[in-house]
């Protein structure tokens, strides 16, 4: 059981490549991540900076925890016994995808200005080759922040005060401080075997090969909207990461930290409202378009809301391929999002397929109205 509570603190990966996110909303997610026309809240600044550009008034979120893990449901049965030795533990745990993700953005928008800060906590790992177990880890642990305007290029649109048409421009800074792992290890190793054996989280994590480093980045993106009543449509295009350097700390191993790639993103919106607090939003993503060798199916997400009340929403998607579903419920003080959703992280489409569960709290966020 202790060689499971360190490893956990790592990351999968095995012939994976997840892409590199500072942050993905739940709410995206569990409409198949499907985001970049839809993500007005919370999370606007990790897919698209001009949608600044639809917010007025204040909006403040204080406290936004969440918490992303491999849904054991899928087969709760398989962990009940995991074994005391890493061969044991890699029979139960070979090819399975073991992920864990701990993160929060507070933040605010004040008019189309937006801040918000960036806690992050990402680790992913996959066991594979039964014989001599092999260990791929990618692990992140991403602090900072990141602050964006949007600004209208022509038009005027109100998300709040009954919509309009307008098309947008956006850009954003960040800072990052990063430290991260990433490599294939072998499980058996005399060197990573004293470390997990020493039951000290830094020795295993010298071990690992684990560097720090950070450096400042910009993204933009467009951003065009247009609502009439309860009906809308929007469209985004947003370039994320169009320069991030980030600089490696001094180490032994002359090791580099990860560098946050730049990633071009298209996505479409539609908004229908069929009565008062009750009505449906479609997306769909076109993702990393400057990627001409990925799979079109890797590229492709696809998302809808229901919402029933204003306090009620039921949420599905298609990501890659994999579903996701929820539930968000407002209790007026209390904002929560849960659900399901699977994440294709091999570098072919279909190769590594890894089921998660989420779930979301925001208390105490508020808006005003201006």
């Amino acid at each position: 059981m202790k060689y499971l509570i360190l490893l956990s603190l790592f990351i999968m990966s095995a012939y994976s490549t997840e892409e590199r996110y500072l942050n993905r909303s739940p709410h995206g997610l569990l409409m198949g991540d499907a985001y970049t026309a839809v993500a007005d809240g919370a999370f606007t600044l990790f897919y698209n900076p001009a949608i600044l550009a639809r917010h007025t008034g204040f909006s403040f979120w204080a406290i936004n925890p969440s918490v992303a893990v491999t849904n054991v449901l899928d087969d709760p049965e398989k962990y009940n016994n995991l074994g005391n030795s890493p061969n044991e533990i890699a029979g139960v745990l070979f090819s399975d995808p073991v992920y864990v993700n701990l993160g929060a953005t507070p933040g605010f928008k004040m008019g189309n200005f937006g801040l918000s800060a960036i806690v992050n906590y990402n680790t992913n790992l996959v066991l594979y080759n039964k014989v001599t177990p092999m260990l791929d880890i990618d692990y992140r642990f991403d602090k900072g922040f990141i602050m964006g305007y949007g600004m209208p290029l022509w038009g005027s649109f109100s998300q709040k005060g009954g919509g309009g048409e307008h098309l947008a421009f956006g850009l954003s800074v960040k800072y990052l401080q990063r430290e991260s792992i990433y490599g294939s290890y072998n499980l058996t190793s005399p060197t990573l075997y004293n470390a997990l054996e020493s039951g000290d989280i830094d020795t295993v994590l010298a071990a690992l090969g684990q560097v720090r480093g950070g450096g400042w980045g910009f993204d933009m993106g467009l951003d065009y909207a247009k609502k009439s009543g309860p009906n809308g449509f929007y469209a985004g295009l947003s370039i994320v990461d169009v320069y991030t350097n980030l600089i490696t700390n001094n180490n032994d191993q002359n090791r580099e930290v990860q560098p946050q790639n730049l990633q071009a993103n298209l996505g479409l919106a539609w908004e229908f409202g069929f009565a008062e607090s009750f009505g449906l939003v479609l997306s769909a993503d076109y993702r990393n378009i400057e990627d001409t060798e990925m799979e079109f199916g890797k590229k492709t997400r696809y998302g809808l809301e229901l919402k029933l009340t204003s306090a009620l929403s039921v949420m599905a998607g298609v990501n890659s391929g994999l579903y996701s579903y929820g539930l968000r419920t407002n209790l007026g003080f209390l904002d929560i999002y849960a659900g399901f959703y699977g994440a294709d992280v091999g570098r072919k489409l279909g190769q590594v397929k890894s089921n998660r569960g989420i779930i979301y709290l925001s208390l105490f966020d508020f808006t005003f109205d201006g």
